[in-house]
């Protein structure tokens, strides 16, 4: 289906043009417009399940978060846990299944996408289970796992939003805008404040409950989140706040699809066709 969508199409194209390009250079592939464009667009259903999955998750903490303390509540929000745990099991499956059978698996799966999913994974594989055995009641559980889940899923379905959007259209580049600040907010506060808030009250749990191993584990986890959260969730929205702000022309920075990435492409010899290109068939910044 997302294969014959012309407009999807477009928009992955774009999406390329905005910040795939700097993403290609993170991850060390040298994947051309077109190509980005194929992968991306294959991607493209997965990411709608990725998103909704994490709202379901979240919403099934909802009763505990809004404060309900009867054993559904906290059978629900486990439930929330659990869910996520199905949803990372099955997303590392299927990062070895494609990097060991598909021709191009390690191209699709490079080694630091690998280690990025590994590390967003680390949490609730980890601890998930030993958590929801000990302290299902417990409410911090309950907040750190609605936290996380919607956070995620607000920002990669905004960010799905905004890769349909054109940027030379005023009043859809100010949507863009808009979406991209609300989103900063939002991860500045669940994947870093407050998210450091709740790690800080879990460790005192553990540690007054002399829970000397799942502490332990758990502060190299936070460690590791707490970078992720920084640089893949709350970094690239104040990124593209600035690339793409009202003073990002007196900056010198770029506010349009076709700006400097433009021009690397032709100097690293990749395929550069207009955004507007028919012709062409993206995992930009964020995820979970």
């Amino acid at each position: 289906y997302a294969m014959r969508q012309q407009w999807l199409t477009d928009a992955m194209g774009r999406e390329y043009d905005r910040v795939g390009l700097s993403m290609c250079k993170a991850l060390r592939v040298k994947w051309t417009r077109q190509r980005y464009t194929e992968i991306m667009l294959n991607d493209w259903p997965k990411m709608q399940g990725i998103y909704l999955q994490h709202f379901i998750g979240g919403a099934l903490c909802l009763p505990a978060v809004l404060g309900y303390t009867d054993s559904w509540a906290a059978n629900l929000a486990c439930l929330g846990v659990l869910s996520e745990m199905g949803w990372e099991m099955s997303d590392m499956a299927d990062i070895v299944i494609t990097r060991s059978t598909a021709v191009d698996g390690k191209e699709r799966v490079p080694d630091t996408l690998v280690m990025i999913m590994s590390i967003h994974h680390s949490m609730t594989l980890t601890l998930g289970l030993p958590l929801v055995m000990k302290y299902r009641q417990l409410r911090t559980l309950h907040l750190l796992t609605f936290n996380l889940q919607w956070a995620a899923a607000l920002a990669i379905s905004a960010n799905e939003y905004c890769k349909t959007l054109d940027l030379k259209n005023q009043k859809q580049l100010w949507t863009f805008r808009i979406v991209n600040g609300i989103c900063f907010g939002i991860m500045a506060w669940m994947r870093g404040i407050y998210w450091l808030f709740l790690c800080g009250k879990l460790h005192m749990r553990l540690y007054e409950d002399e829970e000397y191993t799942m502490m332990c584990v758990g502060v190299m986890i936070y460690t590791l989140i707490t970078g992720f959260n920084v640089m893949l969730c709350i970094y690239p929205f104040g990124k593209k706040m600035l690339k793409f702000g009202p003073r990002s022309k007196e900056m010198g920075l770029v506010d349009m699809d076709d700006g400097e990435e433009l021009e690397d492409t032709k100097k690293e010899g990749g395929v550069h066709l207009s955004p507007s290109n028919n012709s062409l068939m993206e995992k930009g910044d964020t995820d979970n």
